[in-house]
């Protein structure tokens, strides 16, 4: 090998180790540098972290806060709301008083009052105002609704009416003017039994006397109900309406829907039955000052005058 080949190889020698030489420290400065870089970057989102941690539970802190302020506000107007109750509670009856004298009413439910408590409170509030209330039923609208053609007419000549070639819905017509007049001039003969046998009605009561005003107590809330109502409901107190009986419609929890459905035909509707202002309101609408009271979608005006009242009594 001659002298300027080892020269040259030796050039190029010293070239590849201060290359590899210049590149190792490179490598190795990137890893040194970038490791204190990443500390930094780690420690920066651990603050930041820290401050959101800490501005959260600063703002779950306000929000406990204004929760137990708004739990101590709502419990006060509690407090209030019941007062209220129990005076219009107390003064009710003395408004009232023989405003429905020398009236029977009867209750007439859509689906049963399980505890019987809404059902005790309408009458004895009705007869503190002087009205009898000798009769409650309570309908099965869903045995009515499924009934078929044959158990129309079956149900139909029970009550004695002649049937011959009348088509179904004349038939149906038929029997709810028959229900009417019986609820309305009362039932001697006894024919609520057939109605009764049929499954489509439950009795309570006198139903030998006459009838000149009826409560209809309406909960339904679910689309099948206002499918019954309807289907049943509605045109049994289309019925009443048309043989003189005065209807008022009335619920504790009733959608706006169902309620709706009466209100069509005018007639008065009370959404809070189940309150002392409910019951002012059903005395109210019954002799005569015919409107949608309560506090619901469909109402008018949350509760009557009490000069209503006063004029009534007065009168």
């Amino acid at each position: 090998m001659g002298e300027g080949t080892w020269l040259t190889s030796g050039f190029t020698s010293a070239h590849s180790l201060q290359f590899w030489f210049l590149w190792a420290r490179g490598f190795v400065g990137i890893g040194i540098t970038r490791e204190p870089r990443a500390e930094q970057l780690y420690q920066r989102i651990e603050r930041q972290l820290q401050r959101y941690r800490e501005e959260t539970a600063r703002e779950l802190k306000k929000r406990d806060e204004q929760i137990r302020q708004l739990d101590s506000e709502l419990a006060a107007l509690k407090l209030k709301l019941r007062a209220n109750e129990q005076f219009v509670e107390k003064l009710a009856p003395s408004l009232v008083r023989n405003s429905l004298i020398f009236r029977n009413i009867a209750l007439v439910l859509t689906t049963p009052d399980t505890d019987g408590e809404l059902v005790a409170r309408v009458q004895a509030f009705l007869e503190k105002a002087g009205a009898k209330v000798p009769l409650s039923l309570t309908l099965v609208p869903e045995a009515i609704q499924s009934a078929d053609a044959i158990s129309w007419r079956k149900v139909a000549q029970s009550l004695g009416i002649v049937v011959g070639d009348a088509d179904d819905e004349a038939v149906k017509s038929g029997v709810w003017k028959r229900v009417a007049l019986l609820i309305r001039y009362g039932d001697l003969q006894n024919n609520w039994q057939a109605l009764s046998k049929a499954g489509w009605v439950r009795i309570n009561g006198n139903t030998q006397t006459p009838i000149g005003s009826v409560v209809l107590i309406c909960p339904g809330q679910n689309q099948q109900d206002i499918v019954q109502g309807k289907s049943v409901i509605l045109p049994f107190v289309r019925a009443l309406d048309n043989v003189g009986v005065r209807v008022v419609v009335t619920s504790s929890m009733a959608s706006a829907e169902v309620l709706a459905l009466f209100q069509t035909d005018e007639l008065p509707t009370v959404d809070h039955i189940d309150t002392p202002l409910g019951l002012l309101s059903l005395v109210a609408a019954l002799i005569g000052h015919q409107d949608h009271y309560g506090f619901g979608e469909t109402a008018r005006r949350p509760f009557p005058e009490p000069e209503w009242f006063v004029q009534q009594n007065q009168q």
